[in-house]
């Protein structure tokens, strides 16, 4: 029988737990609301008992891809929008639930670049930036062949990185941050402020909006996509590297809103020449991105974290480039 992975993606809304097996396969696929859901671990911990009944004894360990900001040597979370988790020892919570097994823990935009890098749009590229558009935003970060954490797992915290200081009031505490404009949810809001009528609140039907002609719709969407560009350039110009994979809910909206993403990417890359040719691509994992990255935390642990390199597995389906 074959082995497997618990593989688990905590977001803002979801916490998807799964099995996924050593050629990558993700069955058993489950998602327990987060949103006012008092008993999100319980749930958690009784899809995650299931699957390891499931898996058969050949459990080879669980992975996690958490929302951050996360404390990683002591394998703790405090999810910006999971406000009931405040250092919450997901780790010990995982290794009691399977009894022993081994657990790694990264930042689930760290699990997406590590999964698209070893088998989506990243495949062969020695640097690059990753980024999540989700209900909130997250980044991770291949430098050098290398996933990189930083001192304390949260490297390349990209949603919460301030772009106006007399801006927006971010839930994390600061002012002005990149997910207080670019998020899925927070372009809603701000649409619906500004006088959009719509009875749902999700980013989809914004985007449909938009692509119906609404005006205000295209304007909010255009603003969220300059802000996200402002951010990547920002941190493009401090890493020095050219290729950046974003993926998450809101970029799967199609050219509605890529064609604003790539066209302020072009915009902010034209006063130094060392920003020419970026390459900006679309995430080709979608929805089990997240799952992937986090079992590839245990499937390459022996080089996961500061010692994980990228290997030449042949991409899976179009890696065609898009050029900024």
């Amino acid at each position: 029988m074959t082995s497997s992975v618990l593989a688990v993606d905590i977001g803002a809304t979801k916490v998807a737990v799964a099995l996924v097996d050593e050629d990558y396969s993700v069955r058993e696929k489950h998602e327990v609301p987060v949103q006012s859901n008092s008993n999100l671990w319980d749930q958690i911990a009784e899809v995650s008992t299931e699957l390891v009944k499931i898996s058969g004894g050949n459990l080879l360990g669980v992975g996690i891809g958490s929302a951050g900001p996360l404390q990683h040597t002591e394998g703790l979370l405090s999810p910006v929008n999971i406000k009931e988790w405040r250092k919450f020892p997901i780790v010990e919570k995982f290794a009691a639930l399977t009894k022993n097994a081994n657990v790694v823990l990264h930042g689930d935009a760290m699990a997406m670049v590590h999964a698209e890098s070893r088998l989506g749009a990243g495949v062969g590229v020695p640097n690059l930036l990753g980024v999540v558009v989700s209900t909130g935003i997250g980044g991770g970060l291949i430098l050098d062949n290398r996933l990189h954490m930083g001192e304390s797992g949260n490297s390349f915290f990209i949603g919460h990185h301030t772009i106006d200081f007399n801006g927006i009031d971010c839930t994390c505490g600061r002012t002005g941050c990149l997910e207080a404009y670019a998020s899925g949810p927070r372009m809603v809001a701000i649409a619906k402020e500004r006088g959009w009528i719509n009875s749902e609140n999700r980013f989809e039907a914004l985007a449909q909006s938009a692509r119906e002609g609404n005006a205000l719709a295209l304007e909010v969407i255009d603003q969220g996509a300059k802000a996200l560009a402002v951010g990547i350039v920002n941190c493009i110009v401090s890493l020095d590297l050219k290729t950046v994979v974003v993926g998450g809910g809101v970029a799967q909206a199609g050219e509605i809103y890529w064609e604003p993403l790539r066209r302020y990417m072009q915009s902010e890359a034209q006063y130094a020449d060392f920003l020419s040719g970026l390459d900006l691509r679309p995430a080709e994992l979608k929805r089990d991105a997240g799952i992937l990255g986090a079992a590839l935390g245990i499937f390459d642990q022996d080089n996961s974290a500061e010692n994980f390199r990228t290997s030449p597995t042949p991409p899976r389906g179009n890696n065609a480039l898009r050029k900024v």
